[in-house]
């Protein structure tokens, strides 16, 4: 069941989810009652109810898929005429079952294990955050009857909503599942980067959540509210978001986004801005191309992304991100400070690197991509990760690679494989070995594939299960499989697919004065144009 409410510019849908399962419980009587729907309304009635029966009860709830919102219960009567609950979500099972501090469990950025008053005859709704399981404990003595507990999943509702779908299946699932990681990841009017953590907006992670968005929903609110805030929150003497590649990544989205819905406006309002970050951009690059942004140490001066950070590869991929963003803007409004970044910056494109994002930036920003698919292909989804793999993808693609679909459903299908309704922050490949599922608690022997992995700020439970830079590779698919060239909010487009041996696509995609319905039969395209 949906519910609407709007809000200023935005409009969300709460729906109430049901759990789908119990996956463990102690010392309640007739616990699978709380799986059937009933009214959602305190009743007098004292049948098809749980009885959590003593201090101690407890049930641990399936809710079938990761959601971003609240639990909602349904009380018929406590003993003591209220009592004490103790709520603990999770993305993970393992991460439900878990106390603050246990393999990094954290109460950041949104509560996840917290205490809640429940009152006799009550219909009260606690917390928000992302979770897909929940365990709920008895903490008061006496007991307590509760009709239902069900999750409020909040989403956003979009004037227009498009889609893609294929002949394969586990292809759709990949698609399916990075439009709805996005989707989730759009609340309040922003486009937040996690549900659980890091319910704020980075300009960095953005670039693929905005390119994404506009393929699926169009030109919106979220997605200038989102630049908006950035450039608001942000004074020309700061970075954006304290680091300043992510003040260069605030241009590329700017551009990117005008590029793709032909709001010439909001490039007009917004480009004097730009002109500062990039004067101020040119102003840190000597004549030999040596960058130096003078901040004090500690600060992230040289940032593509965590695991190139503090290496040779973060100098490099910093060089390339400023050159992407000073020739995007160079295309839409030629100035002397982007032609400066682009000409100091030129040697960065031929020093030798490690990392595959770095190759992949280093051909973005000009580098020949002849010969390079070998680079991205060795060890196949090897050095990938969720953040980077739009970009990967897309410059493997430049360089004719041959892999591209394999490696696709081999890294987004491997968390598929651990039970992922939504894709993750981060995953290597190797976390795949002798590791549980996501709604499974590990047995002896086996690794927890979100409470022993993860890296820098994202340890273990603090790990984000949702996160909405992953949603990249649906943006990708768009942009090669399907093979749109969008320009101009879709006043001029092409459509030249890669099909890469699927043999149908289908898509109906909004553009600023209508859809785009595209059909894809054995790699030929039919588009047809509807108001």
């Amino acid at each position: 069941m949906l519910e609407h409410w709007k809000n200023d510019d935005y409009t969300m849908e709460r729906e109430k989810v049901l759990p789908m399962s119990i996956k463990d419980f102690g010392e309640v009587d007739d616990a699978k009652e709380l799986l059937s729907a009933k009214p959602s309304c305190v009743s007098f009635q004292t049948t098809h109810i749980a009885k959590f029966q003593k201090k101690g009860a407890y049930v641990v709830l399936d809710f079938g898929k990761e959601l971003c919102g609240s639990l909602r219960f349904i009380t018929r009567a406590v003993a003591s005429g209220t009592a004490t609950f103790r709520i603990t979500l999770g993305e993970s099972l393992s991460e439900a079952c878990s106390s603050i501090g246990e393999k990094n469990a954290t109460n950041d950025h949104s509560p996840r294990d917290f205490e809640v008053m429940i009152s006799n005859m009550s219909d009260l709704t606690y917390g928000l955050s992302g979770f897909r399981f929940a365990r709920i404990e008895l903490l008061s003595e006496g007991s307590v009857l509760v009709k239902n507990i069900y999750a409020v999943s909040m989403l956003p509702k979009f004037e227009k909503e498009g889609y893609i779908t294929t002949s394969d299946p586990e292809l759709n699932q990949i698609i399916e599942t990075a439009a709805y990681t996005l989707k989730l990841n759009f609340q309040n009017g922003y486009i937040w980067d996690g549900i659980k953590r890091d319910r704020l907006v980075w300009s960095g992670d953005l670039n693929q959540e905005i390119i994404t968005s506009v393929y699926l929903f169009g030109d919106n609110q979220n997605i200038t509210n989102s630049l908006s805030f950035l450039k608001e929150e942000t004074p020309e003497t700061d970075w954006i978001n304290t680091i300043p590649t992510y003040s260069a990544w605030w241009i590329i989205n700017l551009c990117d986004y005008c590029r793709l819905t032909g709001n010439g406006e909001y490039f007009a309002a917004n480009k004097d801005y730009a002109k500062t970050i990039l004067k101020r951009i040119n102003q840190c690059i000597a004549e030999d191309g040596t960058i130096d942004f003078q901040l004090p140490p500690g600060a992230m001066s040289f940032y593509l992304d965590w695991p190139t950070y503090g290496t040779p590869d973060a100098v490099i991929g910093t060089a390339a991100i400023l050159m992407v963003a000073a020739k995007k803007f160079f295309a839409m409004e030629e100035d002397a400070e982007s032609r400066e970044i682009i000409r100091k910056l030129a040697g960065y494109l031929e020093k030798p690197c490690e990392y595959k994002q770095t190759r992949a930036f280093q051909i973005l920003a000009g580098r020949d991509a002849d010969g390079e698919s070998e680079f991205f292909e060795k060890g196949g989804a090897d050095g990938f990760s969720t953040f980077m793999s739009y970009y990967i993808l897309t410059a493997d693609a430049k360089a004719d690679g041959e892999k591209i679909l394999p490696i696709i459903k081999e890294y987004f299908g491997a968390m598929l494989s651990r039970g992922a309704t939504t894709f993750w922050e981060d995953f290597h490949m190797d976390w795949l070995e002798g590791s549980s599922r996501i709604d499974e608690l590990p047995k002896a022997g086996e690794k927890d594939i979100h409470g022993d992995y993860g890296a820098f700020c994202y340890k273990g439970f603090r790990h984000s299960l949702c996160h909405g830079w992953a949603s990249g590779v649906l943006g990708f698919i768009i942009e090669y499989m399907l093979g749109l060239k969008l320009e101009n909010g879709g006043e001029t487009y092409e459509v030249e697919p890669h099909t890469m041996g699927v043999q149908e696509i289908y898509a109906k995609l909004p553009v600023k004065d209508g859809w785009l319905e595209i059909e894809v039969l054995d790699g030929k395209a039919r588009v047809a144009f509807v108001k």
